[in-house]
């Protein structure tokens, strides 16, 4: 497999590495364990697959197929797209929202192609299997679940309607355990509904047999030639014997293409990675009643000199106070925007449903010829919508529009997205993969810990002795009255006065709005918590854990699929009290 072993450009954008959960936003700020409901992985009964042999999305009026897939994915809650005969190249880029994508063009000739589209899950890429015989296409993708025995391998097949026969030997190294092989091969085979068997369909179902994998196609035809005004199932799915029983199959609406789109359900036990996106509404809280509730939990337990245990209640206090004074929200989730989504592409769309529902095509020409045309007027349909919208887009641009606008825009245009993405895990030193952002936090953190230690010599270690003997020497009173003096309250109000309350907190959860308004008594508790920290020449524990956020520079090689991670810069989210 293509594993990242602890490589910071393929794990995830973000890495929190005090063991809690990965800052996903900064403008929404961490979000602690308590109350904040961190980013976790959430266990999904159905692992949803959608496979479709697109049939080109190489030219532009051919996206809206892309865009019906993308719908239907959205619709019944896809994680993982897999798509044959994508015809593109390297010339051609996509971006799409919310997705990894995963490609494999052909690097000689047009047509094939492959691709998987993956969100919501933890995955890693599988080599390709080497095969003689170029006509094979294949790509895979193992599915990663926090019970690493539950791993599922999933593999996009292609094989071109050409006399070459199966490389039987290749594809036996695909029928392992916890594995789905799904694409178009071109073999055909009554056992899957076809009305005629050829060679290459006599291969595949003897190699089936042979390692007891089953078929998940229940005989329904997934192809349609309008040319030769024929049906076929071509479009197969194939299950290990392990998986058979959890497995659903069924074919689903028409995209335009002359295959149509199948639904693959698992249901097995898959753990994805999801956010609650709850937040403060700070617009609607009660600061008055915030202050009486954060007095009253701060009065039940009375100041003591341990500087942990006064750092815990006051945060404790602040998050218990704020259940009953500030409201939750959370973001709704929006349903994407498509460009068939427009009135009058929708006309055309419902009209080729209708007819593909009212009229049997096999034995009706004109209703053959009709479906041809509304296919052609759907391409020019969406090709005019698209140009419509960017001259919107350039009307609407002039020297008042906003900076964070333009620099909005100009990424979009830039779609600096990979186009092939090896993983979204990492690989621990022990060898077991990642799957959730604690898991990969814990992995990196150890990892730094160990890359960070010293080979001390004997005289190195010496020095070191003598250090810390004088260190601890030095902590009497100093002589200067500057250092003894503690900090005052008029001080203190002044650096809350400086504080940028809008900034995102750090690891503690804390906010700039609760500090703000912290009121007089809180505010004495947390003087003395400074002063403690002063009089101590320590800071708490949780002071000096921070949020690291690493931001890889890119640098795009044109006309390649390649992305170079040249250099790097951390971000760090601190606690807002300790900054």
């Amino acid at each position: 497999m293509d594993q990242l072993h602890l490589n910071v450009r393929n794990t995830a954008s973000s890495v929190a590495l005090d063991k809690q959960g990965r800052e996903r936003d900064l403008g929404r700020g961490f979000r602690s364990k308590k109350l904040q409901s961190p980013p976790k992985c959430r266990k999904i009964r159905k692992l949803r697959i959608l496979q479709c042999n697109i049939n080109g999305l190489c030219t532009p009026s051919s996206r809206v197929k892309l865009d019906k897939i993308l719908e239907l994915a959205s619709k019944h809650q896809v994680s993982i797209i897999a798509l044959q005969e994508t015809k593109l190249n390297t010339r051609h880029r996509l971006r799409v929202k919310g997705y990894n994508i995963v490609r494999q063009d052909r690097s000689s000739n047009g047509g094939g192609g492959l691709m998987f589209l993956i969100r919501d899950v933890y995955f890693q890429r599988i080599d390709r299997i080497n095969s003689p015989r170029k006509s094979l296409e294949s790509q895979g993708i193992t599915v990663l679940s926090r019970k690493h025995n539950n791993n599922i391998n999933i593999f996009n097949l292609y094989h071109p309607p050409n006399n070459q026969k199966l490389d039987l030997d290749a594809l036996e190294g695909l029928f392992t355990n916890a594995t789905v092989l799904i694409g178009d091969l071109n073999a055909k085979h009554t056992a899957w509904g076809c009305a005629l068997e050829n060679n290459r369909g006599q291969d595949l179902e003897n190699l089936s047999n042979d390692k007891a994998f089953l078929f998940l196609n229940n005989g329904t035809h997934t192809y349609r030639s309008h040319s030769y005004n024929t049906t076929d199932a071509l479009d197969l799915t194939i299950s290990s014997p392990d998986l058979f029983p959890y497995c659903s199959w069924k074919v689903v609406d028409y995209v335009g293409s002359d295959h149509y789109p199948i639904l693959i359900e698992l249901d097995y036990d898959i753990k994805t990675y999801g956010n609650n996106n709850i937040y403060w509404n700070f617009k609607k809280a009660n600061w008055t009643l915030f202050e009486k509730n954060l007095n009253e939990q701060l009065q039940k337990n009375p100041i003591t000199e341990n500087l942990e245990n006064e750092w815990f209640v006051f945060k404790h206090s602040i998050f218990t106070a704020a259940e009953g004074a500030v409201p939750r929200g959370k973001h709704k989730k929006t349903r994407p925007a498509f460009t068939n989504d427009s009135q009058d592409l929708q006309k055309l769309l419902a009209k080729r449903e209708h007819l593909l529902q009212s009229h049997n095509l096999n034995d009706n020409t004109d209703a053959r010829i009709e479906l041809n045309k509304i296919n052609a007027e759907i391409k020019r349909e969406y090709c005019s919508i698209k140009q419509s919208n960017w001259q919107d887009l350039c009307k609407s641009l002039d020297y008042k529009t906003p900076n964070t606008r333009l620099w909005r825009l100009a990424k979009k245009l830039d779609k600096i997205q990979p186009q092939v993405e090896n993983t979204n895990s990492i690989i621990g030193i022990n060898g077991t993969s990642t799957v959730n952002d604690k898991e990969t936090a814990d992995a990196l953190g150890n990892y730094y810990s160990e890359e960070s230690k010293l080979a001390l010599g004997r005289e190195n270690k010496k020095t070191g002795r003598a250090t810390r003997k004088l260190i601890r020497s030095c902590r009497v009173p100093a002589s200067n009255e500057l250092f003894n003096i503690p900090i005052t309250s008029s001080e203190l109000l002044y650096a809350i006065q400086q504080l940028d309350f809008k900034k995102s907190p750090g690891p503690d959860g804390i906010h700039g709005q609760f500090i703000v308004n912290l009121g007089s008594c809180a505010t004495k508790r947390l003087l003395h918590i400074f002063n403690l920290s002063w009089k101590l020449g320590r800071l708490p524990r949780q002071w000096k854990t921070a949020i690291v956020v690493p931001i890889p520079s890119l640098d795009f090689f044109a006309m390649t699929n390649d992305i170079k991670f040249q250099d790097k810069r951390d971000k760090y989210l601190l606690s807002k009290i300790a900054r």
